[in-house]
């Protein structure tokens, strides 16, 4: 998940993760993320990994590769227990 989901970033957003933009780069600091470009992301993994984000993401805003990784890794594991 984790590498398909870096790929989509490097092609929707037209950068690449290297030794300046990290794993941990906070995204928006670093000008590749905007409003706009947040939800497109987060629609993508709605979409893509069947997390649903609600309102839940806006007061825990992902901000970095690895952020996003783990948010997306405890919400499948919140929605397995529930099961």
């Amino acid at each position: 998940m984790k590498q398909e989901l870096k790929k989509h970033m490097e092609e929707r957003f037209m950068f690449e993760f290297d030794s300046d933009i990290t794993e941990d780069t906070d995204l928006f600091k670093a000008g590749i993320l905007d409003s706009f470009g947040y939800i497109s992301l987060m629609t993508h993994i709605e979409e893509e990994y069947g997390v649903p984000l609600g309102d839940e993401i806006l007061g825990n805003v992902a901000v970095s590769l690895s952020g996003i990784v783990a948010f997306v890794d405890a919400a499948r594991l919140r929605a397995a227990g529930s099961r």
